[in-house]
């Protein structure tokens, strides 16, 4: 459910939003005041920049003991047993695992740990203050966000709006709040997780409006296998060698305003040569907390477009790239009916409007792409609906994306109230978009 801005900023004034990046290996958590302008993220060790808080879940043998992150590895450094790693993608793969002989539910596993991760907020904002949470995870597909809606209902906080967004959206977000100077051109995002590269950029087209945000993914050829990172000479002149040469082929014939490394990775700086040439006419920053932070700024952006937000649309592989309506007659006019908006998450695209059918049983869709291009009708017909014998007829549609491409319609005869009762009937239609 979406608050409008007014009644948000009253209902949780003093609350927080969380920014929940649940990565692979790891996790991190951001958060920020309703009312202040920028988050802070969680740091494990006070006073210092620690992060990434270990993502693995681990319970004692004996007793129904359950640890996480640093302790969950400490614990299991002493007393042996298993340790449950990547909680996320083993939700996606089993809905079951075995942990010393007892049977659980993968995503309650992955529920739990979450859960008692916020204890690491306690002294900052207790569960009772959060307005908002939003988990950003890699490849937000259709599987995923079943999981991740499981997860919530085991998390059983329904005072909380939660919302999913995928990584490259909440770089989107991230890169929105910067000084404008820093995306005039251009913005490069390299992350590092252990031997994997992978590189984000992002790219505005400013002849449209709202302006469209692109973001293309390129993954590289694995870095020789090491242990952590590089720490010999010959390991990180190997390493340095080839991160040039990808970011050489990258960057040319182009100018590129900003470069982001984050990741594990990067710890070592064994990337001099590297960053000597990123550094010439460009800003290039080093962190690990952007994933986190560009999820607040993406919940509160979406809860309350302010200007800057609403002048951009981002359009990743999660987006709806059409805006869907229909032409019809309101108190007699000629009117148009938003029924799905291009540019938003394709899980959050749902609509529930009655309508009344006066003329025959069709009903014809407007799908007009963002880029303006191919603009097409689809007709839907309720057959069986025989609008000769009653002179009205009203309906009920509920409409929603099962993908980023698929569309699903659901329509009920509701007849016209005591003298043209409902038939019962009941249509079901699906759309490729």
């Amino acid at each position: 459910m979406l608050f409008g801005k007014d009644s948000f900023r009253k209902k949780n004034s003093g609350k927080y939003i969380i920014g929940y990046e649940l990565g692979k290996q790891h996790v991190q958590i951001s958060y920020q005041k309703i009312g202040e302008k920028e988050p802070q993220t969680l740091s494990t060790l006070a006073g210092q920049e620690q992060y990434n808080i270990p993502f693995v879940l681990y319970k004692q043998e004996d007793k129904n003991l359950w640890f996480i992150g640093k302790e969950a590895l400490a614990k299991q450094q002493e007393q042996g047993g298993i340790l449950l790693t990547n909680l996320l993608e083993e939700a996606k793969v089993a809905e079951e695992m075995e942990v010393n002989l007892e049977t659980y539910e993968t995503v309650a596993l992955l529920a739990l740990f979450v859960k008692r991760s916020f204890s690491y907020l306690s002294l900052i904002a207790p569960v009772e203050k959060f307005a908002g949470i939003m988990f950003t995870v890699d490849n937000l597909d259709q599987h995923t966000v079943e999981i991740l809606r499981k997860m919530v209902e085991y998390l059983q906080l329904p005072h909380i709006n939660i919302q999913f967004m995928g990584k490259e959206e909440s770089f989107f977000y991230y890169n929105l709040h910067t000084d404008s100077s820093l995306w005039t051109h251009p913005v490069v995002l390299y992350e590092m997780q252990q031997n994997k590269l992978t590189s984000y950029q992002l790219t505005l087209n400013r002849q449209t409006k709202p302006m469209v945000t692109l973001i293309e993914k390129k993954e590289y050829d694995e870095f020789p296998q090491v242990d952590e990172y590089p720490k010999t000479s010959e390991e990180k002149n190997v390493w340095d060698d080839l991160f040039l040469r990808f970011v050489q082929e990258d960057m040319e014939g182009k100018i590129i305003s900003t470069v982001y490394l984050i990741g594990e990775g990067f710890v070592g700086e064994w990337y001099h040569k590297s960053v000597r040439f990123l550094c010439a006419k460009r800003r290039v920053f080093l962190g690990n907390n952007l994933y986190s932070k560009g999820a607040c700024y993406g919940f509160l952006d979406k809860i309350e477009p302010n200007e800057l937000s609403a002048s951009y649309v981002y359009l990743g592989t999660d987006k709806l790239k059409a805006n869907i309506g229909m032409e019809l007659i309101r108190q007699g006019a000629p009117s148009y009916l938003a029924i799905l908006d291009g540019g938003i998450s394709w899980y959050d695209s749902k609509k529930e409007w009655d309508m009344i059918l006066d003329e025959d049983n069709r009903l014809v869709l407007k799908i007009v792409p963002l880029d303006g291009k191919n603009i097409r009708k689809t007709e839907i017909v309720l057959h069986g609906l025989q609008l000769q014998k009653v002179p009205y007829c009203r309906i009920h549609v509920e409409s929603y994306m099962e993908n980023s491409n698929r569309m699903k319609l659901k329509i009920w005869d509701k007849g016209f109230g005591e003298f043209y009762p409902s038939t019962g009937q009941y249509w079901e239609e699906t759309i490729e978009l």
